[in-house]
């Protein structure tokens, strides 16, 4: 842990750095005396690091103690005896590097003073963070929070006054909280562009390339800025930045005002997703003037790509199914979403699941198994290892970032800054530089990748331990199979591929500096980074980059140290003692973040595919009832039932003791209505009647002739109700009468109405008794119909099934045939390569053949000729003979 550097920030003036006109007056930077007087003497270099007085704030007035805030060496006692427990109104938050000009420093914030600390890396400094928070809040995981975060990507700007060189602030409600580095006004269009794809390409989807007015000045700076409080209003102003020093004695009110601003539209960048936009800036108007001193042009804007995320945190019980499904699940919840996601959802579902995964304690068993889910997806085709968008990728992407921030920066934080403070040229193309450059330039590459190879094989100390049990399992898995090069294809592809090579490719993103590289820098970044990615695949240059076939020789010198290095982080008994990550990751947040997540992309799906995921989507729901109504819930069919149901107990139960004593009251009602139905059951009984009227309809003609003795309680009963007849002897009721016959014990009425009753009563009871036939045979169609139709939904579910999995070997077998041909294009484009080669050495032979043939023609004319010469050579000899044989003869 060793020392940590305390920047004592003094009262409440410090938190409002914002050198924009409050509504009191004038506020320029001069006066700020605070964080912004900071950093101009830190970019100064003026600042008195050196100095070993102890700065005694306690006794100085308020004037005083802003009067000088030097960087103090203090021991750690001094963040532990800071008492956080009095103040309820103690923030602790990050502070942006780009504020105090040091990288992970931390901010203690209560109604006195304002305290900073630095650490020496990002894990150090997110668990002294954690650990202060809970010393002023130790229920903080039991209660509801909300947490604000802001992603912003500042890109470019255009239409600016030239030869300046400009710098923006991002303000949050007045409050100052990064700016970007100064960056002079240019022409080039080229460099933006190609910039602007890496950066969208890294933080998200985003429009892309510059305006119509063409890039003027690029940043291309990210600001990840977390535990934020609520904000209201986000400004971007924009700052002309001058020689240091004409700006240290300088008057010109222009570089303490800002030359500009941006305001963001909180509403139009809340959500998950990126908004990307080119927003006017409006330039600042001096008081007591009519207009700006420098006339900001007509098309002046800047160009930025921002979230806002607001994020509700509960109790870390709500999370705790949630949390138990992720550990057992994750394997097959990852299989079954991941052909339904796009890459930037893979991203996100990737990170959210690594820091859920790593706080619980199974990030490693997590990545070991996804890593070997690819070698056996992927099968022979090897070369595509961890080269491909997929949920593995991501993960080991992310998790590489979370555990190997230290080790990334003890291996190339010192190179970069090297290299960011001016480089040699390590351009080797002979198409970019002159001839008389090319050697320099070449030995110069050579010594920046030795650095480098040097930098990455001996740090083997800092390595995350981590890193090296997720290796050293897949090598053994690789070896059970009997594919021991796929094992260490896994680590070169998975460490350099997607870790170091980037890094050196792309430090801004990792961490290793804030700034985009110069072009001379970006462009020795890039040869760095081909040389050792070649050399960590094992390969050499081919005839695609010619220019580079002088650093093969290189590259087979150093295999040897980079096969050591991989046997080393993959080796299971190593005895190097390697690094832990000693970093902490907050548990409700990360649950929150991936909850959210996931709620986000299920609840857009096809009902058969969230059915699929089941018991997921029921599980999320619970979470989300205590998020309130207005939150997204996601469609759960009810096939598959509903949630567990849990009792809730109405409020202010003891004020509805009406409704308790009315329930008391039940029973004995229902035991009364008991015993009053049965006592009029058994006198139904009694009588036998098999087709009864109803009861305010009974007349004594409907009761049969018995040869039992009647009860006398049936005869007070008939004389209660009908005095008109007579009961005779029972006597006289033993013989059977037929049917015409009258009954001898009734008296008979003169009158036939009783027997009319009867004759309706019979046929209202045959119709009823008819109905309730065809009622039960509606009832069993109805049934047999019901059974049908299960049958039919049961079918219809076995088709379905049938019909994913069969889609789901099509859509296999359709990402084999993309690999297929995608290996086919890559064979393909090198054959085309060779036969262009083949077809320019053809060319050229055929140009050599051709001036061959030319010589031979000119050959053969000039034998022709001297062959006329020897001709006309023997005349002249002839000649001669003749003349001097005359000659002869005649003397």
């Amino acid at each position: 842990m060793g020392f940590r550097r305390w920047i004592v920030c003094g009262g409440a003036l410090e938190l409002n750095p914002d050198p924009v006109v409050p509504q009191s007056g004038t506020k320029i930077k001069g006066q700020d005396g605070g964080v912004k007087n900071l950093i101009k003497r830190r970019l100064q270099g003026d600042d008195k690091r050196k100095s070993s007085t102890q700065l005694n704030t306690a006794g100085l007035s308020v004037a005083a103690r802003f009067g000088s805030r030097e960087s103090l060496s203090i021991p750690v006692s001094a963040a532990k005896s800071l008492d956080l427990s009095t103040d309820q109104t103690t923030v602790i938050r990050p502070v942006h590097s780009s504020i105090l000009g040091e990288k992970y420093c931390f901010q203690v914030i209560n109604s006195e003073n304002n305290h900073c600390f630095g650490c020496s890396s990002a894990a150090e400094r997110d668990r002294w963070i954690e650990d202060l928070r809970r010393a002023a809040h130790p229920n903080k995981d039991n209660c509801e929070r909300t947490e604000y975060s802001l992603s912003l990507w500042v890109n470019e700007a255009k239409d600016l006054p030239p030869k300046k060189r400009y710098y923006c602030e991002v303000h949050l409600d007045g409050t100052l909280f990064a700016r970007t580095s100064s960056r002079a006004v240019g022409k080039s269009v080229q460099r933006s562009s190609q910039a602007v794809d890496g950066g969208s390409g890294a933080a998200g989807t985003g429009h892309g390339g510059g305006g119509s007015g063409g890039c003027q000045l690029f940043w291309g700076e990210f600001f990840e800025l977390d535990n934020l409080p609520p904000v209201s209003q986000i400004t971007l102003h924009l700052f002309r930045d001058e020689d240091p020093k004409k700006k240290r004695h300088s008057k010109d009110d222009s570089t303490l005002h800002p030359f500009g601003s941006v305001a963001l539209n909180l509403a139009e960048i809340k959500g998950r997703a990126y908004q990307e936009k080119w927003y006017p800036i409006v330039p600042y108007k001096p008081p007591g003037t009519s207009s700006a001193k420098d006339q900001v042009g007509p098309q002046a804007s800047l160009r930025v790509k921002s979230k806002f995320k607001i994020l509700k945190i509960l109790p870390i019980e709500r999370y705790k199914e949630f949390a138990e499904y992720i550990t057992v699940n994750y394997v097959d919840m990852c299989s079954s979403l991941e052909p339904l996601l796009n890459v930037r959802e893979k991203e996100e579902l990737a990170g959210a699941l690594v820091h859920v995964l790593q706080s619980i304690g199974k990030a490693k068993e997590f990545l070991i198994d996804l890593g070997s889910a690819e070698v056996q997806r992927l099968g022979e085709n090897e070369a595509l290892i961890f080269r491909e968008n997929t949920l593995a990728t991501k993960a080991i992407d992310e998790y590489m970032k979370l555990v190997g921030q230290k080790y990334l920066i003890d291996t190339l934080g010192d190179f970069i800054a090297r290299l960011y403070n001016g480089g040699e040229n390590c351009e080797v193309d002979p198409q970019k530089c002159s001839a008389s450059d090319l050697p320099i330039n070449q030995r110069h590459l050579k010594e920046t990748c030795a650095d480098v190879v040097k930098r990455i094989t001996d740090m083997q100390d800092s390595f995350p331990a981590e890193l090296n049990e997720i290796f050293s399992s897949w090598v053994s898995d690789c070896e059970d199979r009997g594919q021991t090069d796929i094992g260490h294809r896994l680590i070169s592809s998975s460490l350099f591929l997607r870790f170091l090579c980037p890094a050196i490719l792309s430090p801004s993103l990792f961490g290793l500096t804030q700034s985009y590289p110069e072009p001379n820098t970006l462009r020795t970044l890039t040869l760095t980074a081909k040389v050792i990615q070649n050399l960590a695949n094992f390969t050499l240059f081919g005839e695609k980059e010619e220019y580079m076939f002088f650093m093969n020789e290189f590259l087979e010198q150093h295999w040897e140290p980079m096969r050591g290095f991989l046997q080393k982080v993959s080796d299971p008994d190593s005895e190097i003692a390697m690094a832990r990550f000693d970093g902490y990751v907050d548990l409700p947040l990360r649950l929150a973040v991936l909850h959210n997540l996931l709620v986000d992309i299920i609840s857009v799906m096809k009902q058969d595919q969230i059915d699929n995921l089941h018991p997921l989507p029921s599980i999320l729901n619970q979470i989300t009832e205590f998020l309130g109504q207005e939150a997204q819930r996601i469609p759960v069919s009810s096939i598959h039932g509903t949630p567990k149901p849990t009792y809730l107990p109405p409020k202010d139960l003891p004020k509805y003791s009406p409704l308790q004593n009315s329930m008391q009251q039940l029973p004995t009602d229902s035991k009364f209505n008991q015993g009053k139905e049965r006592q009029r059951k058994q006198v139904q009984r009694a009588f036998s009647v098999p087709n009864r009227p109803s009861r305010h309809q009974r007349q004594p003609v409907k009761r049969q002739a018995s040869k039992e003795e009647l009860p006398t309680q049936c005869q007070d009963y008939n004389q209660e109700k009908d005095p008109c007849l007579e009961i005779s002897s029972p006597s006289n009721a033993i013989k059977p009468k037929p049917s015409a016959a009258k009954v001898h014990w009734i008296k008979q009425n003169n009158s036939n109405e009783p027997y009319q009753k009867i004759g309706q009563e019979q046929e209202e009871t045959s119709i009823l008794d008819r109905h309730a036939q065809e009622l039960g045979e509606l009832r069993l169609g109805v049934e047999q119909v019901t059974e049908r139709e299960l049958e039919m939904a049961k079918r219809l579910e076995d088709f379905i099934v049938m019909t994913q999995d069969q889609n789901t070997q099509l859509q296999a077998e359709v990402q084999e045939l993309r690999n297929l041909l995608a290996i086919r294009e890559e064979q393909l484009a090198s054959a085309t390569f060779r036969l262009g080669v083949i077809e320019e050495e053809r060319e050229e032979d055929e140009r050599k053949l051709n001036v061959a043939v030319a010589a031979v023609e000119r050959m053969n004319v000039l034998e022709e000729q001297f062959a006329g010469l020897l001709k006309d050579v023997h005349q002249l000899y002839a000649v001669n003979a003749d003349g001097m044989r005359k000659t002869y003869i005649n003397t």
